[in-house]
């Protein structure tokens, strides 16, 4: 099967992101619109958290797309790194570090409601390309969908 080096290099990121970005964006406005939903009266341990959150995510994507090299070059399934454990860590760095941090560090419930309702639009999103991939790679895919997690590890894989 034949995968475009546009779908092989960016997969569903790009729309993802594009709705994921207009979905906070427009959280910060409501948010700021309402007058602020603040989480805490005092944000400073939220702001502490936000920094730890984007220090992780982005040394989990920075990471991932280090290790996706495997498929980008050579068109192999990358099953190393932090794929090792789920199947869309660059994903999940923006989902469970990311844009988590991004409300923590406005101190908005409502962009932490928004950041929280990314993850079934994304579960729906990354169908597409688990298909692609089950489409080139069959059985091998499927036996690693079988032990990995999508955007979290699977449990039992952790140990």
């Amino acid at each position: 099967m034949f995968v475009s080096r546009l779908k092989k290099f960016f997969g569903i990121g790009p729309i993802g992101m594009m709705i994921s970005f207009s979905l906070l964006t427009a959280a910060f406005f409501a948010d700021r619109r309402l007058g602020g939903t603040a989480i805490l009266e005092h944000p400073l341990p939220l702001q502490i958290a936000a920094g730890s959150l984007t220090g992780a995510g982005l040394c989990l994507l920075a990471w991932g797309a280090r290790t996706l090299r495997s498929w980008w070059i050579n068109g192999e399934l990358c099953t190393d790194g932090p794929f090792r454990w789920f199947r869309h860590p660059i994903y999940a760095a923006y989902l469970t570090f990311l844009f988590p941090a991004a409300a923590l560090f406005f101190n908005s419930w409502i962009m932490l409601a928004a950041a929280a309702a990314l993850h079934p639009l994304w579960h729906l999103l990354v169908r597409h390309e688990e298909a692609m991939m089950l489409e080139k790679f069959a059985e091998r895919y499927r036996d690693y969908m079988r032990r990995t997690g999508r955007f979290f590890p699977k449990f039992q894989q952790c140990f």
